[in-house]
């Protein structure tokens, strides 16, 4: 797609397409004066009926600028990089498909952008949705669901979710992370990720700021079917996994030393949980929180048994980081 627009949405899917289809309406909906912007849906190796949602949606024409493209390695961040080349915005949001966007999150989100020079990211509200007959899950267990939400007032971070991510182009240009990813993120079921953290942390390590503003709200739909015990677990060892891949590429002291502080944060976690695990058992308390947690800690040494493999990983950011920007405005 080409033209001059302010900010490109991108939104990458893979066989979800009712819930695709709610997340295009409430772009169809954004109260937004200015109108350059454009949305790209990547077709992810669909096989169910997102084509004919994303074609009605056009044929309806509420939403200026859509189109749709076909990315067949399989794949978050595949779909991503291709989402990101085929569209020409100066601003990039990753907008996941099961993302419903306040009305006025579009425009709150370029008055920021306008208003940050130095802003490489950012990111807003992130709550959950609970759908479907869906347990609202104790807010203990949140993070495992990428929610987001650091107050009342924007302030700077160290790393955002994917959920809503919005990206200079120009910094995320600068990092390589176009060419050359280091983490595959979700591929279909698996659970490992951690390729959000990965771009925020290079656009950092280019010297962009990273913020987060309470003015851009998205609802996050989580099904029944993501609140189960066996789902929350494997998605925990997925995402300690991710901890240790993650922690590894800013880690600046050789392999050996990331091993050792990674098994050591490891043995701190799993006895610690383990311990919670077995008192909640015994005070008849709910064990969601210290069995999630004793699963994170567990996908942390499956973590380090993968870096076994994945040497080049330690320290890749520091490594592939170009010089640092330099602004005089905040």
């Amino acid at each position: 797609m080409s033209g001059n627009f302010k900010v490109s949405i991108v939104v990458c899917t893979y066989n979800n397409s009712s819930v695709l289809d709610r997340t295009l309406d409430r772009l169809a909906r954004q109260y937004c004066r200015d109108r350059s912007w454009e949305v790209l849906v990547v077709d992810n190796n669909c096989t169910d009926d997102t084509q004919l949602v994303v074609e009605r949606h056009k044929n309806a024409k509420r939403i200026g600028q859509l189109s749709v493209v076909s990315e067949r390695q399989q794949g978050l961040t595949p779909a991503r990089r291709r989402g990101v080349r085929e569209t020409a915005g100066e601003w990039l949001a990753f907008v996941d498909d099961d993302c419903l966007l306040d009305e006025s999150w579009l425009a709150n989100a370029i008055a920021f952008a306008d208003a940050h020079p130095r802003c490489g990211a950012f990111g807003g509200v992130v709550r959950p949705y609970w759908e479907n007959g869906a347990e609202p899950l104790p807010d203990a267990v949140g993070w495992t669901l990428a929610c987001q939400d650091h107050g009342l007032d924007a302030c700077r971070i160290w790393g955002l979710v994917g959920a809503g991510i919005v990206l200079r182009r120009a910094a995320l240009e600068q990092t390589g992370w176009i060419e050359t990813p280091f983490l595959a993120d979700r591929i279909g079921r698996r659970l490992v990720s951690g390729g959000d953290t990965e771009i925020s942390l290079r656009i950092s390590a280019c010297g962009w700021d990273l913020w987060y503003t309470p003015d851009c709200v998205i609802d996050h739909v989580i099904p029944a079917h993501r609140t189960t015990p066996s789902y929350l677990k494997r998605l925990a060892f997925g995402l300690g996994i991710s901890q240790v891949l993650v922690d590894a590429l800013v880690w600046e002291r050789g392999f050996a030393s990331c091993v050792g502080q990674c098994a050591r944060s490891a043995l701190r976690q799993t006895l610690h949980a383990a311990q919670a695990v077995i008192r909640d058992q015994v005070r008849g308390r709910d064990r969601r929180p210290s069995s999630i947690n004793l699963h994170f800690a567990l996908g942390n040494w499956a973590g380090i048994g993968r870096l076994a493999f994945k040497r080049s990983l330690v320290g890749a950011v520091s490594r592939s980081s170009p010089p640092q920007v330099s602004t005089s405005k905040s």
